[in-house]
């Protein structure tokens, strides 16, 4: 039986979750590579923290993601490389008084850690795959760094032009008789909370900082036939109030968005997970819009 469906890691993306299933175990030494494309109409573009004045962007986006498993004193854990380059298309303008413009290029690299503290041992495939399923809770380290292209000039950028660092405790509950079982079911949960760096090249000001934003990420996946599974989505963020130069700008965000996931195996070490959703309830300084992607992902 193909593991792949277990092991589907994939990256943040503005407004939308990391996803189902991705902070689950996987066997030992595994080693995954992804493709993600996305296709998002929002006031999010590629930076997950500020919300844009332009309602309506319109953003391509693909990401390379490496991720491999390593044993720490028996228990799993991982590290991973994510590599964003995207379009972003504004009628409104990249700037203010500009016409209808598009800006293309690589994003902001992050850099990434999982540790398994509880319910993760790290396990070879034969005895990961008989391994009987339970609670599983791991600590998450994200690093964004600022390589995405950016230009005090415009409102809408790729990259953020600052550092951010993002904490989190992915919890998964999963139920079936093996880890390998066709029915298996997750109950997950992780809150994040991420810190970010000061701009010290925004648009219109010397300096811009942001309080921390609050996420929490929610998922339940059940397993229909071998190599099928499908999960509901949830995703609530608050927080993330700017200021420029030391003025308060009052546009703490609050949302909440909902979606589904599907995942089926192409063959023993490549998979296909095709997924959307959308912002239901938001203040007025929340993101919005939808979100489209497929992934594809292979197993060494």
């Amino acid at each position: 039986m193909s593991l792949l469906p277990l092991l589907c890691f994939t990256a943040p993306a503005a407004a939308q979750d990391d996803g189902a299933r991705l902070y689950m175990m996987a066997p030992a030494d595994t080693t995954v590579a992804s493709l993600r494309l996305h296709s998002l109409n929002s006031n999010l573009g590629t930076d997950t923290g500020t919300v844009s004045d332009d309602p309506d962007l319109e953003t391509a986006l693909a990401v390379l993601q490496f991720v491999q498993e390593f044993n720490v004193r028996s228990q799993q854990h991982f590290v991973f490389a994510v590599i964003p380059g995207s379009r972003i298309h504004s009628d409104l303008g990249l700037a203010p008084g500009d016409p209808p413009g598009s800006i293309s290029g690589l994003g902001d690299i992050q850099l990434g850690y999982v540790a398994g503290i509880y319910g993760t041992p790290s396990l070879q495939a034969a005895d990961f795959a008989a391994h009987k399923p339970g609670l599983a809770v791991n600590l998450l380290g994200k690093l964004f760094l600022p390589t995405g292209k950016y230009s005090d000039t415009r409102t809408t950028n790729i990259g953020a032009n600052r550092f951010a660092v993002r904490l989190g405790v992915p919890v998964v509950y999963a139920i079936g008789e093996r880890m390998a079982d066709p029915h298996l079911t997750t109950l997950e949960i992780m809150p994040t909370v991420t810190f970010y760096g000061a701009n010290d090249d925004p648009y219109g000001a010397d300096r811009m900082t942001q309080n921390p934003l609050f996420i929490v990420e929610g998922h339940i996946t059940r397993g229909f036939v071998p190599g099928l599974w499908g999960s509901l989505d949830l995703l609530w963020r608050k927080g993330g109030e700017t200021a420029l130069d030391g003025i308060d700008a009052n546009n703490a965000q609050r949302a909440l968005a909902l979606g589904a996931t599907a995942t089926v195996s192409l063959s023993h070490t490549v998979s296909l997970r095709l997924s959307g959703g959308g912002i239901v309830d938001r203040n007025e300084h929340g993101p919005n819009g939808w979100l489209a992607r497929a992934i594809i992902g292979t197993v060494f």
